[in-house]
């Protein structure tokens, strides 16, 4: 998501957004960890598609609401 939809977000939802995903790294991060000794990356793969999902419905929702201002 280029930078120019990050700035168009809302400190507050940018914020919390950021939050968000700090939490899903520290959770995958305290998992990975754990199951270090099995060599087990799943849990990585399933944290950067849910950061990536979070992602995308807040460009989504950038752009929809830029498009309805701009009309």
């Amino acid at each position: 998501m280029p930078t120019t939809l990050l700035n168009l977000i809302p400190a507050r939802r940018r914020d919390k957004l950021f939050a968000e995903i700090r939490h899903l790294i520290n959770e995958v991060d305290a998992q990975d960890r754990s199951l270090d000794h099995c060599g087990e990356g799943m849990a990585i793969d399933e944290t950067l598609e849910e950061i990536c999902g979070l992602l995308r419905r807040e460009g989504k929702r950038v752009k929809k609401t830029r498009t309805a201002i701009a009309a």
